[in-house]
């Protein structure tokens, strides 16, 4: 193909002026053509046009029937019309892209990507870090996935995360530090048998709810008092299972997606090995039992002793209930234990779990920030310093700045309190001060003062909430917002 230069239009201007420079004219336009012939004949097309990356996940969030523990059919928000949604799973340091479509009926909705690192702009959070999904609409997320572990996915949108809009998410380690054979995702969650806007109307008005749905007798313990627990989804009437081999070292990746619950969780016959903690890997640590509260993720590693079926029981903090699930080898029918277990001696403290290097912030002018976590079980108002969400002060943070927050729950119910966008070391009394994990999500229990500690690093706005569901939506969080 000849090459259209300079030096091809001054040749042919010597030709001459009139006729010389139509026939460059002319000349350019011919090669020109040829031009675009060869390109729309070749590959090279593909790279000069700019294309957006591919979608790794399309997610569409649909009105779905769902019964999933045999009782009762409930109108529910899935995300491709499962519950929980889909897996997705990647690799650290992989580029994640979703589109998120809303296929509701004149309702808005969202996705949080929990207790990822992620641009602020990507939080999900509708009047925080950006604006809902609208009905009909199209959201694109898109990141660098810079951590590993367990995590998860939900609506931020009102009530929606209680009625099955959620899903896991697993980053994959690109250099794993504890050795196992293969993984299950264990995801809890509760379910009601009411509209969930009822039983938060009802909530607001103090009365009991119907159908078993009345204030918990340990009102300290549970607000809900839930007619099932699920695990992956399942009920106990149909619960679900893992088949495994004898000698296997199996990674139970535990998320707490209760809308309302902690869970207690324990594996029949078997020791756990705490080797994650809110994604994050930190010194193996042999326990029965452990706690977890909404929001937070636990990773265990467990041998498989013997052959036979073990059941995983995940129980209500309140001990109303328990979700299961069997861990069975071949042969063995994979029934679960119905009864409620006998907890080993030892649980899980906060003060136990020691990371797997240094923590310690860099010293520097500390930002000192003290709030009260609050509420009034009768009128059912909950909040930080006396005033709910929208009503009380924001923090204001300078990136660099080492910053501290003190919480004086002066409550009698849990709160597991999360911080968007950010990890933290909790400052746990008798904790190993080199050592302490960092954390998404951390539980503060009833009466109790306790801190936590980060490094403002992540600009933008951040939310930060009660992860229990009814307690967010009544007005219990505060906005993390950076300035200049």
């Amino acid at each position: 193909m000849t090459m259209i230069n300079r030096r091809n239009v001054l040749f042919a201007g010597a030709a001459g002026l009139g006729a010389g420079v139509i026939g460059a004219g002319q000349a350019v336009q011919a090669q020109t053509a040829a031009a675009r012939t060869s390109l729309a004949s070749s590959s090279a097309v593909s790279s000069l046009i700019p294309k957006p990356r591919k979608v790794n996940y399309l997610l569409k969030i649909l009105d779905t029937d769902l019964n999933p523990d045999g009782e009762k059919s409930m109108k529910a928000l899935t995300v491709n019309g499962t519950f929980p949604g889909p897996e997705i799973r990647m690799r650290e340091g992989e580029m994640f892209r979703a589109q998120v479509e809303n296929h509701l009926d004149g309702e808005e909705t969202s996705i949080h990507w929990h207790g990822l690192l992620l641009p602020a702009v990507m939080d999900g959070v509708p009047g925080v870090s950006h604006t809902a999904i609208a009905p009909k609409e199209i959201l694109v997320s898109e990141f660098p996935l810079l951590q590993s572990g367990t995590y998860w996915y939900h609506s931020h949108s009102g009530l929606q995360e209680q009625v099955g809009s959620a899903g896991p998410f697993i980053i994959e380690a690109e250099n794993e530090v504890h050795d196992y054979d293969r993984d299950f995702v264990i995801f809890l969650s509760d379910w009601l048998h009411e509209d969930v806007e009822s039983v938060m109307e009802e909530l607001k008005e103090g009365e009991d709810m119907m159908s078993g749905m009345g204030m918990a007798e340990k009102p300290d313990l549970s607000d809900v008092k839930y007619p099932s627990f699920l695990m992956n989804g399942k009920g106990n009437n149909a619960p679900w299972s893992g088949e495994v081999s004898v000698g296997e070292k199996i990674r139970l990746r535990i998320i707490g997606a209760g809308a309302s619950t902690l869970f207690k969780v324990m594996l029949a016959d078997h020791k756990m090995m705490l080797s994650h903690v809110d994604g994050l890997p930190v010194e193996l640590l042999e326990i029965d039992n452990l706690l977890i509260g909404m929001g937070e993720t636990y990773d265990v590693i467990v041998t498989i002793q013997k052959p036979g079926a073990f059941t995983l029981h995940a129980m209500a903090q309140d001990g109303s209930g328990q979700a299961v699930g069997v861990l069975h080898t071949a042969g063995a029918a994979a029934v679960a234990d119905l009864e409620l277990p006998v907890w080993g001696p030892k649980s899980l403290a906060y003060s136990d779990m020691r990371s797997l290097t240094s923590t310690v912030l860099p010293e520097g002018p500390l930002h000192q920030i003290d709030m009260t976590l609050t509420g009034d079980m009768s009128k059912y108002a909950w909040g930080i310093d006396g005033k709910p969400y929208g009503e009380g002060e924001n923090y204001f943070i300078k990136e660099g700045e080492r910053v501290r927050v003190t919480m004086r729950n002066e409550t009698g119910m849990w709160h597991p309190m999360h911080l968007h966008g950010h990890f933290f070391r909790v400052l746990a009394p008798g904790a190993d001060a080199d050592l302490i994990p960092l954390k998404h999500t951390v539980n503060v229990a009833p009466k109790e003062t306790l801190s936590f500690e980060f490094i403002a690093d992540n600009p933008g706005r951040w939310i930060f909430h009660c992860h229990n569901l009814y307690h967010a939506e009544a007005g219990m969080g505060r906005v993390f917002i950076y300035q200049i």
